[in-house]
């Protein structure tokens, strides 16, 4: 009884040896991999044929198991394909016959779409015009899609200023200046959009406004694009530039008196044309006209008027080479100031710059700006004599110059100096009288990259006022700490 108990444990550990060792010479074995490369493993004529030959395989040896192994799969195959013969699969006929041919195909398929993309592409090689139809591969991206890819920004600018003037300068306080939402990109073929809103703090009270909603139109000729909408004029040199944007916390002392706090805004078009004629110099002119409302920045509509703010704005900038770049510029504009009297306002100004970069770790910018401006007032007649008087013009002038040095990849330091006179300011015995603003300052700026930086700053501001009696001279010491930072995409600047 023992001894049959034994045989049947002997015969059942014989055949799950073997039949592991089937499997494993399956796997391994090139005639079994290349057979189960081709067929399911687990269909029922193959699984039934090795379960039958189990013991047949234990007394055969293995190069004559293989061979007969190898006859049974031929004849399986050839049954297979008369059966796929006539009823035919286009699906997997192809791919089961021979699969490096759906390989082959899907390469050539590849190689096809890729020289049709490239003769797409070859059509509109240099070319900047309406006459190409689109600015992007048809082949490779949708017009729906790419209207949805449009870059978004959010910038926070947080300053802090104060002061121990008698009475005080500053509102000795922290605050949000600005919280401004940019969205920019590609509209169609023909023109790009961009939506610049902000919040901004005047007088402790948050006011919510449209900075610029403009569509460029960059493909009118080669050299000419149109601006249409609302935006910053592009006058002088820090007028287009956004405040978080600026080498500098608050605005130069005649850019606050003869533009703005921050710019002079309004809505209308600004054509830009260059001028190829010269190899060593690009030209640049902006055209603008404008509603003319308003001057600088309003919570109102204006006053209507009678003829539109104008202006021209003629850049050059050269290459120096060994990474020197310089631009400087002259701006005319012409703006109605009362469309009753018929006053006007004549305002010309004069801006450069001078740039160095040793890639991120140094840099150098030498900026200056002067601003002289006229108010003009047609004559009055004397009722008396019926003689016309003729209203004294009104001129006011000032320029800055800005000195700022990258010293290490995340450290600049500079300095500014700002000047402000009124040429014809009277006293009250109507004698000229002299008047000055200056203000010299320094600071110190810590940028760990384009998208934020902190800036500590101190200004000294010399105000000298002879028109009347009441302290001709003051001088002042104004501190401010600016944190700004930046969400999202932030575009290149201008030079």
């Amino acid at each position: 009884m023992k001894i049959f108990y034994f045989l049947i444990l002997f015969c059942f550990l014989s055949s799950s040896i073997f039949s592991e060792n089937l499997e494993f010479q399956k796997k391994s074995d090139p005639v079994f991999s290349h057979t189960d490369s081709k067929r399911n493993s687990n269909s029922p004529r193959y699984k039934s044929m090795y379960e039958t030959n189990i013991l047949k395989n234990l007394f055969v040896s293995p190069n004559d198991r293989y061979r007969e192994e190898w006859e049974q799969f031929s004849q399986i195959d050839k049954l297979d394909n008369s059966n796929s013969s006539e009823n035919p699969n286009p699906k997997t006929s192809s791919s089961a016959k021979n699969p490096q041919n759906q390989e082959f195909d899907w390469e050539k398929q590849l190689l096809d779409e890729i020289a049709a993309q490239e003769k797409q592409q070859s059509k509109f090689e240099n070319s900047r015009n309406i006459s190409s139809p689109t600015q992007v591969n048809p082949l490779t991206a949708d017009r729906s899609v790419q209207n949805l890819m449009m870059d978004m920004s959010a910038s926070v600018d947080m300053v802090g200023q104060w002061d121990n003037n008698k009475p005080q300068t500053t509102s000795n306080s922290l605050d949000v200046r600005e919280a401004e939402f940019g969205f920019f990109g590609a509209i169609d073929q023909f023109g790009r959009g961009t939506l610049l809103v902000a919040a901004h703090n005047e007088g402790g009270r948050y006011f919510f406004e449209i900075h610029e909603a403009n569509i460029i139109f960059p493909f009118i000729s080669k050299y000419v694009n149109l601006k249409v909408g609302r935006f910053f004029l592009d006058v002088g040199r820090l007028n287009r530039i956004h405040r978080h944007d600026w080498n500098f916390t608050m605005a130069p002392i005649v850019h606050q008196r003869l533009m703005d706090n921050e710019a002079v805004e309004d809505t209308g078009a600004e054509a830009s044309i260059l001028f190829p004629f010269w190899n060593f110099m690009t030209t640049e002119l902006v055209l603008g006209v404008t509603n003319g409302r308003y001057w600088g920045h309003t919570h109102t509509a204006g006053v209507n008027k009678n003829n539109p703010m104008m202006y021209a704005h003629l850049k050059n900038f050269i290459y120096l080479g060994n990474n020197w770049g310089t631009q400087f510029g002259a701006t005319a504009m012409r703006y109605e100031i009362d469309p009753v009297t018929k006053s006007f306002r004549m305002q010309y100004g004069l801006d450069s710059v001078l740039r160095w970069n040793q890639s991120m770790l140094k840099s150098f910018i030498l900026m200056s700006e002067l601003w002289y401006r006229e108010n003009r007032y047609p004559d009055q007649i004397d009722p008396t004599t019926f003689r016309n008087n003729p209203i004294p013009m009104e001129t006011f002038w000032g320029y800055y110059i800005m000195l700022d040095y990258q010293f290490h990849q995340q450290w600049l330091i500079g300095y500014r100096y700002d000047f402000f006179n009124v040429p014809n300011l009277r006293d009250k015995d109507g004698k000229f009288a002299r008047n000055a603003v200056e203000g010299n300052t320094i600071q110190l700026t810590y940028k760990p990259s384009e998208f934020s930086f902190i800036r500590t700053s101190v200004e000294r501001r010399y105000t000298a006022d002879f028109s009347s009696d009441l302290d001709p001279e003051f001088i002042d010491y104004r501190y401010y700490v600016q944190a700004t930072f930046i969400l999202g995409a932030h575009p290149a600047h201008k030079y």
